[in-house]
């Protein structure tokens, strides 16, 4: 079977693709996948790392304010289809799965003007333009949330959570804190900003290490390569147990060492926090596309599995307060990691891979007796 993947932009749309791809690898031994990103997206650096074949096309955001990126956005489209036909004619895949962002959207397009069939998964509260665009061209569509099912109407839609990569659930703990070089006796704190960083955060967090040296706790900070240099001159010496970490491409090790998670609410660093049934506190991006962040965020609290702090009401204060509220309550510690866990759908990856192969009238288990037939 040949499977094209197709999402990019963020991390957030490629690591569920990435997920999703090893759970194929896993259930389907002859299958052949191949990536298709934007050229110079992160894309051409994670899918890589993954050890996955990545092909690129001519795509761009369209931004929603009037400058020459979004003037020349829809001619990058139209360019960005004719790379698609030609990448499909030559692959020719079976089916394509697309997990968002603006470089899905031509690939879909011709996908479809080829008659090539078309999954969707969309992990955030709300769709992105491009999926809602995509939709009406989709076979089906899997969501994180029941939440979501209404934006998707007289289409087929499967509720199976957000995909997360094989080691995110797998890591385990001790091993991972060894991993990391990091102490058994203390509890640590694992702060994300998210794929491209997080300024607001970044700076909060570096204004609160004197009083963070007093809770007994390691700082495990993924600042983004933009605050990077920034934060290193704010912070002049890392105190030993502040660990700052431009990016952090083994994060099933930070997650299965943390206790407490401080993140952005992107949809897919959510669902690694609750699939490791992590508590957390979430403070959303104050500016995403129709405040999907927010919503997010809202999902988790709702549930009792996080606590939000708005960014523009984030300071030193507030987020101590929240800090020692959860390590000092047991009570509330455990009922955040237990409401947090509830919510995790650790297996999402391979419940897709099964729509998947249904879809396609694929039977697994067939393949599988014929191969132990023949040897």
């Amino acid at each position: 079977m040949k499977i094209i993947m197709v999402g990019g932009g963020t991390g957030g749309h490629i690591y569920p693709a990435i997920a999703i791809a090893e759970a194929v690898q896993d259930k389907i031994l002859d299958s052949q996948i191949l990536f298709v990103g934007s050229e110079g997206g992160i894309e051409e650096t994670l899918v890589p790392e993954a050890r996955f074949s990545l092909a690129t096309i001519k795509a761009r955001g369209m931004l929603r304010k009037i400058s020459y990126r979004s003037i020349t956005a829809p001619f990058m489209a139209v360019a960005g289809f004719f790379d698609s036909l030609k990448i499909l004619k030559s692959f020719k895949p079976d089916i394509i799965v697309a997990t968002g962002g603006f470089v899905s959207l031509p690939l879909v397009l011709a996908g479809s003007f080829l008659r090539i069939p078309v999954m969707l998964h969309e992990g955030n509260a709300i769709p992105g333009l491009s999926t809602r665009i995509c939709k009406w061209f989709a076979s089906c569509i899997t969501v994180a949330y029941e939440s979501q099912r209404k934006y998707f109407r007289w289409k087929k839609v499967y509720c199976i959570g957000g995909p997360v990569r094989k080691e995110i659930t797998r890591s385990v703990k001790g091993i991972s804190i060894q991993n990391m070089g990091l102490r058994q006796d203390q509890k640590i704190l694992l702060v994300l900003g998210g794929s491209q960083g997080a300024r607001s955060i970044n700076k909060v967090v570096a204004d609160s290490l004197p009083d963070l040296a007093e809770l007994n706790v390691q700082v495990l900070h993924v600042c983004g390569e933009r605050d990077h240099a920034w934060l290193k001159d704010l912070i002049k010496e890392n105190p030993p147990f502040y660990h700052l970490i431009p990016y952090m491409y083994n994060i099933w090790d930070g997650l299965a060492a943390a206790d407490l998670v401080i993140s952005r609410a992107g949809a897919t660093a959510i669902s690694e926090i609750i699939a490791r049934g992590l508590p957390s506190i979430l403070i959303p991006f104050p500016f995403s596309a129709e405040g999907h962040q927010d919503l997010n965020a809202k999902i988790l609290a709702d549930a009792g599995a996080s606590i939000i702090i708005n960014d523009k009401e984030l300071n030193k204060d507030a987020l101590l307060a929240e800090i020692k509220r959860i390590l000092k309550d047991r009570g509330l510690y455990i009922k955040l990691a237990s409401a947090s866990a509830s919510l995790g759908k650790p297996n999402s990856a391979y419940e897709f891979v099964n729509i998947l192969t249904s879809l396609l009238g694929i039977d697994l288990y067939a393949k599988k007796r014929k191969k132990r037939i023949k040897q």
